[in-house]
């Protein structure tokens, strides 16, 4: 009996474990692209009917981002998305850009703007809003957002310069690096503020985490909650 109890203890926490995790609802992690920092110094080379200015969107985004676009007038109401395609194939970028479907591609934006506001708020957002933080972004992801406009499109051409290398390695060969050309499209999505926000609640309302958050979790989840919108 006291061989056998050892094994008898093991086979009944394994199968207890089993019986824990069969009902369990998980989020696996989803990778969803961020906002892409240039470090490499560039120059715009070209641009969509470069006999004219360009676009106000389109300067206010190069400048200072989706909040310079949503202080223009015509986005007062509205929160602006823009998304991003780069590379060598002139051709393949502007077909890309020609799908775009706010319908099938909106989502994965929203989730995006989601992330970051979570990530803004605290410094380790899966410890601080347990389980809620993947399973929100993976339902925004998800979600059938309605509402998302294209307004319209642009691409520019950059010449991307290498930057000097400030403490090299005597002892290592390293070919220079060189200078490259890239196309870049952009895409323009609005949505109203207040259609969305609304989608938004609706998706709060209908997450289920798990595990559970704890006492704190809940209490920061409420916080991030009721201040969303505020840095969003």
């Amino acid at each position: 009996m006291k061989k056998g109890l050892p094994f008898f203890i093991l086979w009944a926490v394994l199968f207890a474990s089993c019986l824990n995790t069969s009902n369990r609802q998980t989020f696996p992690r989803l990778e969803i692209p961020e906002a892409i920092d240039r470090y490499e110094p560039s120059v715009i080379t070209d641009f969509q009917n470069n006999e004219e200015p360009m676009p106000e969107w389109v300067s206010r985004w190069l400048s200072g981002g989706i909040g310079e676009v949503e202080s223009l007038a015509p986005y007062q109401y509205h929160y602006v998305f823009v998304s991003r395609n780069e590379g060598s194939n002139f051709n393949a970028l502007k077909a890309w850009a020609q799908s775009f479907s706010p319908e099938l591609d909106f989502p994965r934006l929203a989730a995006a703007r989601i992330q970051t506001r979570l990530n803004y708020s605290v410094p380790l957002p899966d410890f601080e809003y347990g389980a809620f933080y993947e399973a929100l972004i993976r339902y925004a992801a998800d979600a059938p957002w309605d509402g998302a406009v294209m307004e319209d499109t642009f691409w520019l051409r950059r010449k991307y310069i290498p930057a000097a290398e400030e403490n090299p390695v005597d002892d290592i060969i390293q070919p220079p690096a060189q200078e490259r050309d890239a196309w870049e499209f952009l895409v323009l999505i609005s949505i109203n503020k207040e259609h969305f926000a609304s989608q938004l609640h609706q998706i709060f309302d209908n997450i289920r985490p798990y595990p559970s958050p704890t006492r704190d979790q809940a209490a920061a989840i409420s916080r991030v909650k009721e201040q969303f919108f505020e840095r969003f």
